[in-house]
């Protein structure tokens, strides 16, 4: 035993090393590769390795390797120790209890790490198990009753515990403790529909009947449980019903009845290749054939089940051989994988750096060119708005050359106007003072007219009356004073004409 522990803890330092190495999926699951690894991905193989267990439980632990694998790469570490604890399972089904407890021991410290105390609780239950089958009791009670502290929040796991504690107190003789742990069960397995745990409970109950020799109490219970578990498809749990049955028919000498049994268990025990479930067959075969008298056939099987028992240890040790080697050829390729794995993350550091400087350099011209492009149109803007502000000034400049010569233009208007203005008033003097003496001349052309013309205008028509009544000589007179008036009225006309003419001079 202390040789088989060793080598089991050689195998465990060994396996730690070995699971980073990659195992591939069975072909008929290749259709998983193209789904993302991710945390969905490892769930979804978990739940289908579990699934497979029953009826293949190499593929199951092929599936919870690679799960294992995939699961430290992506860093889920709830999801790692379930792997590790379906990959025990799958052990356990096999009855390879060595190697099923060494990973419910790793998936325990992944769950204990990870703060996940239902998971940490329910591999305590597996392994509190792996003890009870390896009778070792006092670690199976001290791990089973720890599991029930660790998972006192977790309802739907707790019937099972009760189970395991309440078969544990059957092994021990403590019928009593053992009934009222199968009731709690029982009854919290109802409450949740758990029907395989149903069925745990009533092959429970069963057992601790047929120990207290009520057959047909135990026969009932075994049959309930063997309905459950025929629906639930729990074949390994069957067979030991099966065995169970054939116990109590022994007891009962129905020995066809229980040879029946027994060959049930063995086909299904041979189906699922539990070597160990065959051995238990073997040797309760032996008990069936001692009891009818057939010893021959007795020692027969009873040599069969040491043969099988044998061979199933060196099956084990030889599956462990096999196991160091390929752990060790695991290792070396490990290593060489590690030695690569480093060069080419060293390679990739350094095309990763250069890529950045590739990138940085590049990213640094693009901006230089974009701000070259900025400044030149910049540039080109200032440019054109200097230009424009040139042109801007030279019209400013021109304007204001035209605004000054307008300038000069008025000034030299308003002088003029203001000259001309002051040349008006004096013209206005000047015409006014005309004008007095214009009016002055006319006042005496007036007067003249009023009284120097008059007379002899006057004396003319007087005289031009006197005609039509004088003589012929009176009118040589008349007309001689004619004459004379005529004369004075041409002088004073010619008089008054120089005066006006004088004046008009003078105005001018």
């Amino acid at each position: 035993m202390r040789r088989g522990g060793k080598i089991f803890g050689l195998i465990q330092l060994l396996l730690v090393v070995a699971l980073h190495a990659q195992t591939p999926l069975p072909d008929s699951l290749q259709r998983f590769s193209k789904i993302p690894r991710d945390t969905n991905y490892i769930i979804s193989l978990n739940k289908l390795a579990t699934e497979s267990m029953r009826h293949n439980p190499l593929a199951t632990r092929k599936i919870g390797q690679h799960a294992s694998e995939v699961a430290q790469a992506i860093n889920y570490p709830k999801g790692y120790a379930r792997s590790l604890t379906v990959i025990g399972n799958s052990y356990w089904v096999e009855g390879v209890f060595d190697l099923s407890l060494e990973y419910y021991f790793k998936a325990a410290r992944e769950y204990q790490m990870a703060g996940d105390s239902v998971g940490w609780g329910q591999t305590y239950n597996n392994i509190g198990e792996v003890y009870k089958r390896m009778n070792e009791t006092d670690k199976a009670l001290q791990y089973l009753l720890q599991s029930v502290t660790l998972k006192r929040k977790d309802l739907s796991t707790r019937a099972i515990t009760y189970y395991n504690i309440g078969e544990l107190y059957y092994l021990l003789g403590d019928l009593k403790t053992a009934t009222s742990y199968y009731e709690n069960s029982l009854s919290q397995a109802i409450r949740d529909n758990n029907k395989r745990v149903i069925a745990y409970d009533y092959s429970g109950f069963g057992l601790i009947s047929l120990k207290q020799k009520k057959h047909e109490k135990a026969l009932e219970y075994f049959t309930r449980a063997e309905k459950i578990l025929k629906e639930t498809g729990e074949i390994r749990i069957l067979i030991h019903v099966y065995q169970h049955f054939s116990d109590t028919y022994i007891d009962l000498k129905l020995f066809e009845n229980a040879d029946r049994y027994l060959k049930l268990a063995n086909e299904m025990a041979a189906f699922i290749k539990a070597t160990d479930l065959m051995v238990i067959n073997y040797q309760k075969k032996s008990g069936l054939d001692s009891a009818r008298g057939n010893y021959k056939n007795a020692l027969y099987n009873l040599y069969q089940h040491n043969v099988l028992k044998d061979s199933v240890y060196n099956l084990s040790k030889s599956e462990q051989i096999a196991r160091l080697q390929m752990v060790y050829q695991n290792e070396v390729q490990e290593a060489e994988n590690r030695q690569l794995r480093i060069e080419k993350e060293f390679r990739e550091t350094r095309l990763r750096q250069q890529q950045l400087i590739i990138i940085v350099i590049t990213t640094g011209l693009v901006i230089a060119g974009i701000l070259a492009w900025i400044l030149l149109l910049q540039r080109r803007r200032i440019l054109t708005v200097n230009k424009l502000l040139k042109s801007k000034n030279e019209e400013i400049q021109s304007q204001k050359m035209a605004i000054e010569l307008q300038a000069e233009t008025l000034a030299k208007l308003n002088e003029d106007l203001h000259e001309l203005n002051k040349n008006l008033e004096n013209r206005i003097d000047e015409r006014t003072r005309q004008l007095t003496i214009q009016n002055q001349k006319l006042t005496e052309y007036t007067f003249v007219n009023a009284h120097k013309l008059r007379a002899p205008v006057a004396s003319v028509l007087g005289l031009i009356d006197l005609l039509h009544q004088v003589d012929a000589e009176e009118k040589e007179i008349i007309y001689q004073h004619l004459k004379k008036c005529a004369q004075q009225l041409d002088q004073i006309t010619r008089e008054i004409s120089r005066a006006l003419e004088a004046g008009i001079v003078e105005n001018n």
